[in-house]
């Protein structure tokens, strides 16, 4: 008589057995495909050492491209731009101050700030007439670097600014900022004489 139970674990033990063979040779492969794999990855890579390169690149020196003059006239202008702005902030930040210091029905502020203002706006103060129109002929200088043709362009620059701050007060700059506006332009004159002055000499 056939002992079954014997034979049905006989057939279990043989599925295992062949399970793990199959999962042994699926392993197998997949590790060969992975060696595959690399080889071809490192195959024609080079060992340490040197190895002789028949490639060759130039080594010529490529100057860089000046700007066209197109270019340095738009720079330049973008720069005269930047200083008629910068000019105009500063005209406006000084109007403003001067505004502190009056008590109109439309003004809300305190003694105290009334008192700063007047003391940023008197002579010594970073906002007085001295103290901007020095700031503005400076930046104007260093815009020129020493060249006189660019003196008329530079006070063009400035009016525009001065009439662009006038336009943020309603048409109508503060005296503060007039008497500064008088100042520059005092500059400007003196400083186009010192041209005058250096040629005859």
């Amino acid at each position: 008589m056939i002992n079954l139970k014997n034979n049905i674990g006989g057939f279990k033990t043989y599925k295992n057995t062949t399970n793990q063979v199959t999962k042994d040779v699926k392993e197998s492969t997949q590790e060969q495909n992975q060696e595959q794999k690399y080889e071809k990855l490192f195959k024609n890579k080079p060992t340490d050492g040197f190895v002789k390169n028949n490639q060759t690149q130039s080594v010529t020196y490529k100057k860089p491209t000046k700007a066209t003059a197109n270019e340095l006239m738009a720079m330049e202008e973008n720069r005269v731009a930047n200083f008629t702005k910068m000019l105009q902030n500063m005209v406006v930040k000084q109007g403003q101050k001067s505004n502190l210091t009056l008590f109109g029905k439309e003004l809300f502020v305190t003694p105290e700030q009334s008192a700063k203002a007047a003391s940023e706006i008197a002579p010594g103060g970073q906002y007085s007439v001295e103290a901007v129109s020095t700031r503005i002929l400076d930046m104007a200088k260093a815009l020129a670097g020493g060249d006189e043709s660019k003196i008329d362009m530079l006070r063009e620059a400035v009016q525009k600014g001065f009439k662009a701050a006038g336009v943020d007060f309603g048409g109508k700059l503060p005296s503060i900022c007039d008497d500064t506006y008088d100042a520059v332009m005092k500059g400007f004159d003196e400083w186009k004489a010192s041209f005058n002055k250096n040629e005859v000499e």
